[in-house]
């Protein structure tokens, strides 16, 4: 599935019903790492659960991934 495709269907899933979608803002920690950063974000357990099966290669329910969204350009789209 193609990232755009992705995006896309994100969208729809928020204009439907928001149902499938959880979203945090809740930032705890961030590390330098030789790769680049790492950032933590504060989830419910529920979902915390289900990343430590994904963190040894399985998958689960919920997939996993981040945004950063640059302020000024969300102004644009109000």
């Amino acid at each position: 599935m193609k990232r755009n495709d992705i995006l896309t269907r994100i969208k729809m899933m928020a204009e439907d019903n928001n149902q499938g979608l959880i979203m945090t803002t809740n930032l705890v920690d961030i590390r330098n790492d030789p790769r680049g950063s790492i950032v933590g974000f504060g989830v419910e357990r529920k979902l915390s659960d289900d990343i430590e099966i994904q963190l040894i290669g399985l998958p689960g329910k919920y997939m996993c991934c981040a945004f950063f969204i640059d302020r000024e350009e969300l102004k644009n789209y109000k």
